[in-house]
């Protein structure tokens, strides 16, 4: 039986309807292609707007934004493994990587 794929999601601000440059979901399909390419079918990233109907089913976030946490929220496996700034593909792949080796030694 194939394991499910580790869930890598990035809560971020709407992105600009007139927005000319980088956005929240251009960025999240970045790091999502690297992530791809380093670990295929094992992982899956999704971006999810915040205060959109899908954010309210991660009461973690929720509660990290209510405790003045700054976006982008980016999870892995349900676990926030960073706040604000820019979307790091680093900390995000070793955060999959760390989750990866822990199933196979289980």
């Amino acid at each position: 039986m194939k394991a499910r794929p580790v869930a890598v999601r990035v809560f971020a601000a709407p992105d600009a309807a007139c927005s000319q440059g980088a956005t929240w979901s251009s960025a999240t399909a970045l790091v999502a292609d690297r992530l791809r390419r380093l670990f295929g079918d094992a992982v899956a990233v999704e971006h999810l707007e915040i205060f959109s109907p899908r954010s309210f089913e991660f009461p973690e976030v929720m509660a990290a934004i209510e405790a003045g946490g700054a976006l982008p929220i980016v999870t892995v496996a349900d676990r926030i493994v960073s706040q604000g700034g820019k979307l790091s593909a680093p900390v995000i792949r070793r955060a999959v990587e760390a989750l990866l080796a822990s199933d196979q030694t289980t």
